[in-house]
C-alpha cells in the first residue's frame, strides 16, 4: 500500500479532530480499494501501522475504517484484523462510494466491468419505458442535455481534452432518461451513471469521429424516446451501451439487441397513473 504523505497532527487527537483526520485516512484507503491496489480478502495493515504511516492517532485510523466498515467495504475481526469485503457486499448507492468509484476505479477492471454490465442490461428497458412514460418537461429535459453535448464538442479544440460541460451533460442526458420513467427505483439509481461516464471520458483519447459517432447513437435515442417508439429506444440504447463497451475496451462496439429481450413489460403505465402529462 502506498505510504501517505505524514500528517503534523497531534497523535492525541479526538473528537472533531479524530474524525476529520478520520476522512482522510478514508479517502487514501478508498483510493487503494477502488483502484485494485488492495482486493476483496486482503487484509488491511494493523491500526498501529495506519496511524504511523498517517501520522494521525489510532483514533483517527478507528473513525476512518469505522466509515469504511459503514459502507459494507471493509470488515473488522477480532484476532483476524481488516479484511476488504467482496464487492458485492460494497455500498455503491452510496454518494460517497459513488464519487470514490469515478475517482478511483478507472485501473480496476473488475469494477469497471460490474458496472457497465449494469448499464449495458438496464439501460435499454429504461429507455422503452422512457419512450412510453415521458412528459413533454421529461423530452425537453433530455434535448437539453443533449444539445449541451452537441455544444461542448463543437466547442472542444482540436487535439484538446473535452470540457467538463460535455461530461455534466453527457450524465444529465442519461439521467434524465432515467427520471422520465417515473419509476422511483430507476429514478434514485440515476446519480451510478457518473462513475462509468467520467471514467469513459477520462480512460479514452477519443477522435473527433468516435465523438461524433458517440453522440449520433445518443441523438438517435433522443429521438426514439421522443417518438414514443419503445422498441426502437431499446435498441438505440443498445447501440449506446456498445459504444461504451467499445471505448472501455470491454466489448468490440457491435452489439446487437436480442429480441427475445423486446417483451412489452415497459408497456406498463407509472404505478399509480397514465402516462404522465407535461
Amino acid at each position: 500500500m502506498a505510504r501517505p504523505e505524514s500528517s503534523a497532527t497531534d497523535p492525541t487527537e479526538t473528537g472533531p479532530a479524530a474524525r476529520n483526520q478520520g476522512s482522510r485516512v478514508a479517502e487514501h484507503l478508498a483510493r487503494e480499494l477502488f483502484s485494485g491496489a488492495l482486493h476483496p480478502g486482503d487484509l488491511l495493515p494493523r491500526e498501529v501501522d495506519l496511524a504511523e504511516s498517517f501520522g494521525v492517532s489510532r483514533a483517527s485510523v478507528r473513525a476512518g475504517l469505522q466509515s469504511l466498515t459503514a459502507l459494507g467495504i471493509i470488515s473488522r475481526h477480532a484476532g483476524l484484523g481488516t479484511v476488504v469485503r467482496e464487492y458485492g457486499d460494497w455500498n455503491i448507492l452510496d454518494p460517497l462510494v459513488t464519487r470514490w468509484m469515478a475517482d478511483y476505479a478507472a485501473p480496476n477492471p473488475e469494477i469497471l466491468r460490474q458496472i457497465f454490465e449494469f448499464r449495458r442490461a438496464t439501460e435499454p428497458f429504461i429507455s422503452a419505458q422512457a419512450a412510453e412514460r415521458a412528459s413533454a418537461r421529461d423530452l425537453a429535459a433530455i434535448e437539453e442535455e443533449f444539445l449541451g453535448m452537441e455544444r461542448a464538442l463543437a466547442e472542444a479544440a482540436p487535439g484538446q481534452p473535452l470540457s467538463r460541460a460535455f461530461t455534466e451533460h453527457d450524465v444529465g442526458f442519461h439521467a434524465a432518461i432515467y427520471r422520465a420513467t417515473h419509476n422511483l427505483v430507476w429514478s434514485q439509481l440515476a446519480h451510478i451513471l457518473r462513475p462509468t461516464i467520467l471514467i469513459v471520458i477520462r480512460k479514452t483519447n477519443d477522435t473527433a469521429a468516435e465523438l461524433r459517432d458517440s453522440l449520433e447513437r445518443h441523438r438517435r435515442l433522443l429521438e426514439c424516446i421522443r417518438l414514443r417508439q419503445p422498441e426502437a429506444a431499446f435498441t438505440a440504447a443498445v447501440h449506446v451501451m456498445a459504444r461504451t463497451g467499445q471505448d472501455l475496451g470491454l466489448e468490440d462496439g457491435g452489439t446487437t439487441a436480442d429480441a427475445a429481450l423486446l417483451a412489452r413489460a415497459w408497456a406498463s403505465p407509472a404505478p399509480g397513473a397514465d402516462r404522465p402529462e407535461a
